[in-house]
C-alpha cells in the first residue's frame, strides 16, 4: 500500500472514529471509543503527512499531547500549499502571500485544539468553541497574531505567522500576556541564525536569541534537496526527527511516495558537540539551536547508505530540482 493511499485510510478512519464517538455518546466519551482514536492519533503522527489537512491533524494532535505535558511553547513548522505562483515566481507576493496561505491551516490547527479537547472532556458543560480574531502585529512585515478565545479563559491561545526576528520584543510582550499555562506558538518562523537579531555587541541580542530558542518544534515539515533526491524532514511530537526520501513512479511521476530512510533523537541541550557544529568557523555565534535537526552531511549519509544506492545523474538533478521548486503539499 502506498503512503498516500494510507493516509486517505487513516484520515477517514480518524473521522469516522470523531463521527461514531459524537453519535454514541456526545457528552461522554466512551472509554473504547477515546482508547481508539488514541491508537488512530498515534498512527497518524507517526506517518508521513501528504496533505494540508494531514498537517493540521497532526499539529494539532502534537500541540495536544506537549501541552498535556506541560510544554506551552510550541515552534511549528509547515509546508504550505502555493497560491498564485508564477513560471518565475512560487510566491509573487512575498511574506505578505505566504501569511495567506498559513493562516486558514494555524485557524484550522487552533480549531481542531478545541475539538480535540472536547473528545477528552468528561464534562459537557466545558465544551470548546473557540473563537479566533487576527491581528496584524507588524505593518512592516505583515506578521500577524491569531488569538484563540475559549470558554475558559485558561485555555485561550495564540499563534504568531511568520515571526522575523525583528518582532521578538512584541513576542515576549504576548508572551508576558499569555502566561506560563496558555499555549503560544510561533509558526514558520524567519530566523535561523544568531545574527539575524543583531551583532553581539548588542545589549539585548542575547535575551532575544534565548527566548527564541524556547519554543520546542512541536510539529516540524520542512522541504530540503540532498544529493539531487527531494527529502522531508518531519517531527511530530513526541517523537523523534524523521527523514523521509521522495520515490516516483519510473512511468507515472505523479505516483509518489514517501520513504522513511532514518530517525533522529531531539537533543534539549547545546550538547559540546552541537556547539562545535554550530560554530565552527563562525565569528558571531553560529546558527540558533535547533534541537538536532539532521543536518545535510547527516541526510546525506542515510541517503547513500541504503541498499542500492545509485547517485543521480547531472540531468536526473536538474529534473529533481525542477520538481523541488514546483512541489507542495
Amino acid at each position: 500500500m502506498t503512503v498516500c493511499k494510507a493516509s486517505f485510510i487513516l484520515t477517514n478512519l480518524l473521522a469516522s472514529t470523531y463521527a461514531f464517538q459524537s453519535s454514541t455518546s456526545p457528552s461522554r466519551p466512551s472509554p473504547v471509543v477515546t482508547r481508539l482514536y488514541n491508537d488512530l492519533s498515534n498512527m497518524a503522527t507517526a506517518r508521513f503527512p501528504t496533505s494540508p489537512e494531514d498537517q493540521v491533524r497532526q499539529a494539532a494532535i502534537s500541540m495536544k499531547e506537549a501541552s498535556k505535558d506541560g510544554k506551552k511553547r510550541h515552534s511549528i513548522r509547515l509546508l504550505l500549499p502555493i497560491i498564485g505562483a508564477t513560471e518565475l515566481d512560487d510566491w509573487p507576493g512575498g511574506a505578505r502571500q505566504m501569511m495567506e496561505a498559513a493562516s486558514p491551516l494555524v485557524q484550522d490547527i487552533m480549531t481542531l485544539q478545541g475539538e480535540l479537547k472536547n473528545d477528552a472532556d468528561d464534562d459537557s458543560s466545558n465544551k470548546e468553541k473557540i473563537t479566533i480574531a487576527e491581528s496584524v502585529i507588524d505593518e512592516a512585515d505583515g506578521v500577524r497574531a491569531l488569538f484563540g478565545q475559549a470558554p475558559l479563559a485558561e485555555d485561550d491561545s495564540i499563534s504568531i505567522l511568520l515571526p522575523s526576528a525583528d518582532t521578538v520584543p512584541k513576542l515576549q510582550e504576548l508572551d508576558k500576556q499569555v502566561g506560563p499555562k496558555r499555549n503560544m506558538a510561533i509558526v514558520n518562523s524567519q530566523w535561523k541564525r544568531k545574527t539575524d537579531f543583531g551583532m553581539a555587541f548588542f545589549g539585548n541580542r542575547d535575551a532575544k536569541v534565548e527566548f527564541a530558542e524556547g519554543f520546542e518544534p512541536t510539529f516540524h515539515c520542512s522541504n530540503i534537496m540532498v544529493e539531487g533526491d527531494i527529502v522531508r524532514i518531519l517531527r511530530t511530537y513526541p517523537g523523534p526527527w524523521r527523514v523521509y526520501l521522495r520515490m516516483a513512479n519510473e512511468e507515472d511521476e505523479m505516483d509518489v511516495d514517501w520513504i522513511e530512510i532514518g530517525t533522529k533523537e531531539l537533543i534539549y541541550s547545546k550538547t559540546a558537540e552541537w556547539k562545535k557544529a554550530a560554530t565552527e568557523g563562525e565569528k558571531d555565534g553560529g546558527k540558533l539551536f535547533d534541537y538536532g535537526i539532521p543536518t545535510y552531511e547527516e541526510v546525506t549519509e542515510m541517503i547513500v547508505s541504503r541498499e542500492g544506492y545509485v547517485p543521480k545523474s547531472l540531468s536526473e538533478r536538474a529534473s529533481a530540482a525542477f520538481t523541488f521548486i514546483k512541489d507542495t503539499l
